[in-house]
């Protein structure tokens, strides 16, 4: 090419400096200079156990839709759906994707006929507060759908490098059976896992009355 006709070229950019670039984009690093993570191909070493690169990037919710679509139907919600909302329901989100504008407070109460929630609820500090909030909004005989991180998880438990203080306490199946049932809620379905994304399933139904 002529001379006259080369353009300057912009400076290079790392990858977590483009724009939308994925969350993994700017934690890379990060985790790679950690004294207590070594990266292994096609994932990581923590604490004496390897994690998949899969479990990093977010999506875990896609790995039990097929269940959670059995006891979510009619008008819902999908509670911390981030990129990857629930099909058929209507996303919210505080930080991000289509569901960033909404609010489950803006719902009336006795209003859902689900709520579907991944990987949010370990999110709050106070999350039976939350929990109640939810319920509130159900109709009676409407479904709740929690998907929570295992935890046999290590790359999720509160303080780790992988979620620093991101995570304020580690769900477990037996928890949230007790606190559905002590609000009289029945069991439809759970799974103790860990499943492939190193999570838990639990469905409950509200009473009718």
């Amino acid at each position: 090419m002529p001379s006259d006709q080369k353009k300057a070229h912009s400076p290079l950019k790392l990858l977590e400096e483009m724009s939308n670039a994925p969350d993994l984009f700017h934690v890379y690093r990060y985790w790679d200079s950690h004294p207590a993570v070594t990266r292994v191909p096609g994932g990581w070493e923590y604490e004496g156990k390897t994690y998949p690169d899969y479990l990093t990037v977010g999506g875990a919710s896609h790995a039990i839709f097929r269940v959670a679509l059995k006891y979510c139907r009619g008008e819902g919600v999908d509670i911390g759906a981030g990129l990857w909302p629930l099909p058929g329901a209507t996303p919210i989100d505080s930080e991000r994707g289509e569901g960033k504008e909404n609010s489950i407070e803006s719902y009336p109460d006795n209003s859902l006929d689900f709520i579907f929630s991944s990987h949010c609820l370990e999110h709050v500090e106070d999350w039976q507060g939350a929990l109640d909030c939810w319920l509130g909004k159900l109709k009676p005989s409407g479904n709740i759908f929690l998907y929570l991180p295992h935890e046999d998880c290590g790359l999720w438990l509160p303080g780790s490098p992988f979620v620093g203080d991101g995570h304020k306490w580690i769900p477990k199946l037996s928890i949230l059976e007790k606190e559905l049932l002590e609000r009289g809620y029945s069991i439809l379905d759970s799974d103790a896992g860990p499943d492939a994304m190193m999570s838990f399933f639990i469905c409950a139904s509200k009473p009718t009355e």
